[in-house]
């Protein structure tokens, strides 16, 4: 209720912003924007969101998340909410993200990560293009928990996905996934995993041996 724009299960939502910025909305996410004549502001209220910030020195782009603010310096970013916390990918140029009352520069290619209130990571190289494959309808992991893997799928699907055993769970999966058709990437883990699903509905199915 509290969004300006939204973009709902299985679909992602690329927004043009009145400055010629660009927020693309990963699905199952939410924002606010809030510009004045001094800044640019908006919040990430749910999900994911990929930010290409057009040049306005007199007015700094601010994106706030789990308690902790991002400002663009020049730059493309990737935020995300996770658990307690939020995680900020750059893709180009540079960001400053402030939480707990300290603040890190995170460069191009690196990324950190911040719980509510607390101070944010020291920044780590990543793969910058694997985290945002998203916009390009893929789920790409390395080594990831099957039940990581399966929460990255739900945003695609309208259901639930849930282990026979916790165990399963912990089980690691590595590939590209197409997120435009979730059962069948589903198929391929349970594949290549060794693992069955049982449909109880067409909304809800259980992994199991």
């Amino acid at each position: 209720m509290r969004s300006d724009y939204a973009a709902g299960t299985g679909e992602t939502r690329l927004v043009t912003l009145e400055d010629g910025s660009h927020a693309h909305l990963n699905a199952q996410s939410a924002i606010t924007v809030s510009y004045t004549a001094s800044q640019r502001r908006l919040e990430l209220l749910k999900g994911e969101a990929w930010f290409d910030v057009a040049s306005d020195p007199a007015r700094p782009f601010t994106v706030a998340a789990a308690g902790g603010t991002i400002i663009a310096l020049g730059t493309a970013f990737d935020v995300a909410l996770e658990d307690n916390g939020a995680r900020v990918t750059v893709a180009k140029h540079r960001v400053s993200v402030s939480s707990g009352g300290q603040t890190v520069i995170v460069e191009e290619g690196q990324e950190s990560s911040f719980d509510e209130n607390a101070a944010a990571l020291a920044p780590a190289s990543v793969n910058a293009a694997w985290i945002t494959a998203w916009r390009r309808g893929k789920l790409i992991v390395e080594d990831e928990p099957l039940g990581a893997v399966i929460a990255a799928l739900g945003h695609y699907h309208r259901g639930y996905v849930i282990c026979l055993h916790s165990e399963i769970c912990t089980r690691r999966v590595t590939g590209v996934f197409g997120l435009g058709e979730p059962l069948v990437s589903l198929e391929e883990i349970e594949k290549s995993l060794g693992l069955r699903a049982t449909y109880l509905t067409r909304f809800m199915a259980i992994l199991h041996e």
